[in-house]
C-alpha cells in the first residue's frame, strides 16, 4: 500500500499520492480541507485518477506524509511543504 507493486498502482500507493499533495500543496499553507477540496477539483472530479482515494486513505497519506517529514503543520492547523522549506533556508 506504501509503495507501489504488481497489484498497488503508482497513484493508488501512498508515496504516489503523497506526490500529488505535494505538487497541489507547492510553496502555500492550506488546511486539510481545503487540500481535499483543490485534490477533488483537480484529479478526482476531471476523472484523472482511475481510482481516487477515499477521504479516510487521504487522511492515512497525509499521516505518512507528516512521519517521513515531507509536511509539517502551524500552530493555525494549515500544512506546509517541508521540502520547500528546507530549501528556503539559508544556513
Amino acid at each position: 500500500m506504501i509503495l507501489p507493486d504488481k497489484y498497488v498502482t503508482l497513484t493508488e500507493s501512498f508515496i504516489g499520492l503523497s506526490a500529488i499533495f505535494l505538487d497541489i500543496l507547492n510553496n502555500k499553507k492550506m488546511t486539510i480541507d481545503t487540500l481535499w477540496n483543490n485534490f477533488s477539483k483537480i484529479y478526482v472530479e476531471s476523472k484523472k485518477l482511475k481510482n481516487p482515494p477515499s477521504y479516510q486513505k487521504y487522511i492515512y497519506v497525509l499521516e505518512f506524509m507528516y512521519l517521513t517529514n515531507m509536511i509539517s503543520y502551524n500552530e493555525r492547523g494549515e500544512i506546509l511543504n517541508e521540502n520547500i522549506r528546507i530549501k528556503d533556508k539559508k544556513p
